[in-house]
């Protein structure tokens, strides 16, 4: 109409009609593309209509040329404003389309969108989603060949949205873990000096005191699966905890059968089967081997076990598991305990180590421990203590009641003035990497197996990891039956409370391995009155940065999610410009350079560079496939 421009436009062609302008008082306005002549316009328009005829190619016949020109001849009526075109752009080519807007065609009696004017129209995702459902389902059969591109490009919308929306789930995880390496340089073993002093020596008590009940309070808060509690005290290794299984009902461990108290099958285990180093925070690329194992049983009370001393009265009791010192017997008792106003459990307790030589205690040969192993055996008596209920545990006994005025029922207590013996053999054993060859804790490593400073951290992180270093120092108040007891009063035990008693030992056990480790890393002891390092010369300086922690202070990140992010962002930043600069080149220009040239386009189209790589690449993609097919069809034609 007067006063607008009007520009013919073939999206599937990309030839450029140019723009006329018309102003009601000085008459027509020609563009610089006006300009060029009728001649050079008959020309471009005759190029229009060779697409796809017969009759396409140059011509030096003028009658041809006129017929060709009167043919394509768009008239314009000045005199009223109008443009009467349709009719010759219907001659033009029965299935030209051509533009009076975005995304609007005229020209063609069907809707026959290309691919361009689809994502130029569509105001929305949800329009764009249906315009191409509606090309793919009424597509003519001229744009049915683009059908796969329109799928293509579909898929790769979807597969974008299914991208970030797994980016953004993933996201999450580049914070990994907040684990540490430490970095201390007083790595190392230290140790008590016997010569410090008695004063550093109650001091040394204490400490060691200390880690028992550490290690103890943390297996009670983090290894039992009923009673652990998700807290920070249990975020401050590597892992939470050593896994370990349990079975009742095993084979007594003893030489004699006869020394368990319930017979042959009256044990319980306890085996962390072949663990990895770095599970306790070994940080080093080949890492050994562990294994610990725990055969815990209440012993046989009858004689020759246990006899009445025959020098004082009838209470008095000798304890024949071995002998201790210069005495023939292990332990001795005299009186009733439950007469001794206490309410608690009196626990006295023997070691046979991995030097037998160098024992105080050697048991009896029913009893004693296999080569590498460890016996601890503990005495343990009920003092002043009642029960609600009965019990028949072998260790927990309390079978005589006793009744108070007001009450229905009676309170039960243990009338055996015998203390009760408890004992467990420790084995250690530790393996190649591979698992393949294993050996005990006093043997040498083998020599087809490296000895490396992950190996030594190790072995004597493992070296206190006994039953008997988890009751040494606190004895009696090491028992979770102790716990339960609140003035004379005990809540109930459980049936089997003795197993209860080992599990929760060998958990301990477990945890001291766990804390022994980190202080070696760190030298926990340095500074301690009275301690001297005692690091042999082979790992000297070789313990320091090898130990790995969690902390709440740093978190880790996933650097290559890190880095592929920050790198993401910049890339949808610059493929976000829109390409509207005339002077000078960008990157988004030059990317498009190569389409806008080839189509003969005279600026730069104002469109997302993500747009056009994403309308460039399928097409090329599809021309590839169409011209491999074609060749594919040619050769099972037999043509060349």
């Amino acid at each position: 109409q007067a006063g607008e421009s009007q520009t013919l436009l073939s999206r599937n062609n990309n030839i450029n009609y140019g723009t006329t302008q018309t102003d009601e008082t000085d008459g027509p306005l020609t563009s610089r593309e006006d300009q060029r002549g009728n001649e050079e316009d008959h020309g471009t328009i005759a190029e229009l209509h060779c697409n796809g005829e017969a009759m396409c190619g140059s011509t030096n016949d003028p009658s041809q040329r006129g017929a060709q020109d009167q043919s394509l001849k768009v008239i314009e009526d000045t005199s009223n404003g109008q443009a009467s075109s349709s009719p010759q752009i219907d001659q033009i080519h029965p299935n030209q389309n051509l533009e009076t807007g975005p995304g609007r065609q005229v020209g063609s009696s069907k809707e026959n969108y290309n691919l361009l004017s689809i994502l130029d129209s569509a105001e929305s995702s949800r329009e764009f989603a249906w315009n191409c459902v509606r090309y793919v389902l009424k597509g003519s059969k001229n744009n049915s060949e683009s059908i796969a591109v329109i799928l293509f490009i579909i898929l790769v919308f979807i597969g974008v949205f299914v991208a970030w929306a797994t980016v953004g789930v993933l996201s999450a995880n580049i914070a990994s873990d907040g684990v540490g390496l430490s970095s201390s340089k007083h790595c190392g073993l230290w140790q008590f000096d016997d010569d410090a002093g008695d004063e550093a020596a109650y001091r040394d008590d204490l400490n060691n005191h200390r880690k028992e009940e550490r290690s103890s309070e943390y297996a009670r808060n983090c290894y039992s699966t009923a009673d652990a509690i998700d807290t920070l005290s249990c975020r401050i290794f590597y892992n939470q905890s050593i896994g370990f299984e349990s079975k009742r009902r095993q084979k007594c461990p003893f030489p004699s059968s006869e020394l368990c108290y319930d017979g042959l099958y009256s044990a319980a285990t306890f085996d962390t089967g072949y663990i990895d180093a770095s599970i306790i925070g070994i940080n080093a690329p080949v890492t050994h081997k562990f294994r610990r194992r725990s055969a815990c049983s209440p012993l046989n009370m009858s004689e020759p076990y246990i006899r009445k001393s025959q020098e004082t009265d009838d209470s008095s009791y000798h304890y024949n598991y071995g002998s201790s010192g210069s005495s023939a017997y292990t332990f001795n008792t005299s009186g009733n305990p439950f007469e001794w106003l206490v309410p608690i459990y009196s626990m006295n307790a023997f070691f046979a180590s991995l030097y037998p030589q160098h024992d105080y205690w050697q048991p009896i040969p029913e009893l004693r421990q296999p080569a590498d192993s460890t016996l601890t055996i503990m005495f343990i008596s009920s003092m002043h203590i009642f029960h609600i209920e009965p019990s028949h545990d072998p260790i927990f006994y309390a079978d005589e009641p006793r009744y108070f005025e007001g009450l229905r029922k009676p309170y039960y207590y243990n009338s055996d003035p015998r203390a009760r013996p408890l004992a467990c053999i420790d084995t250690t054993e530790l393996c190649s990497p591979d698992g393949a060859t294993c050996w005990k804790m006093r043997s040498p490593v083998p020599a087809n197996t490296p000895s490396t400073q992950a190996y030594w951290l190790m072995k004597w992180s493992l070296e206190n990891s006994n039953i008997y270093q988890t009751i040494k120092w606190r004895l009696g108040a090491a028992l979770l039956a102790q716990r339960k007891v609140s003035s004379y009063l005990t809540m109930p035990l459980a049936p089997n409370q003795w197993e209860l008693e080992a599990g929760q030992l060998f958990a301990t056990s477990l945890a001291r391995t766990q804390y022994d480790t980190w202080a070696i890393a760190t030298g926990e002891d340095r500074d301690r009155p009275g301690y001297i390092e005692v690091t042999p010369e082979e790992a000297k300086g070789r313990l320091c940065g090898i130990y790995k922690f969690k902390t709440i202070d740093y978190t880790n990140v996933n650097l290559a999610a890190f880095i592929g992010l920050i790198v993401l962002s910049i890339a949808i930043y610059i493929m976000s410009w829109k390409v509207t600069s005339k002077r000078g080149i960008t990157i988004a220009t030059w990317v498009w350079s190569w389409k806008s040239k080839s189509s003969g386009e005279s600026q730069t189209p104002s469109k997302p560079l993500v747009i056009e790589i994403f309308v460039a690449l399928p097409h090329a993609f599809c021309h590839l496939v169409a011209f491999s097919f074609g060749k594919l069809r040619n050769c099972i034609g037999g043509k060349k």
